[in-house]
């Protein structure tokens, strides 16, 4: 949860995600969803050894494969 609120600061679609879920439902729900996010962002940065910034890039894009392997393209 600590980290979460860290993340927020720092993390520009991260706050933005917190601040529109803070407007929708009670403020310690939002906390929890956004540290449930960045939960599965750290665990796809250890499963596919990026840094966190790519793995960003991967989850906001519906054209890039989750698994991190490219596409043929045929």
């Amino acid at each position: 949860m600590e980290a979460a609120q860290v993340a927020v600061r720092y993390d520009p679609q991260l706050r933005s995600e917190y601040l529109h879920r803070c407007h929708q439902k009670p403020k310690g729900v939002a906390k929890v969803a956004t540290a449930r996010k960045l939960a599965i962002r750290l665990f796809w940065m250890l499963r596919t050894n990026k840094p966190y910034p790519e793995v960003v890039r991967i989850e906001s894009s519906s054209r890039v494969p989750l698994d991190g392997k490219q596409r043929s393209q045929n």
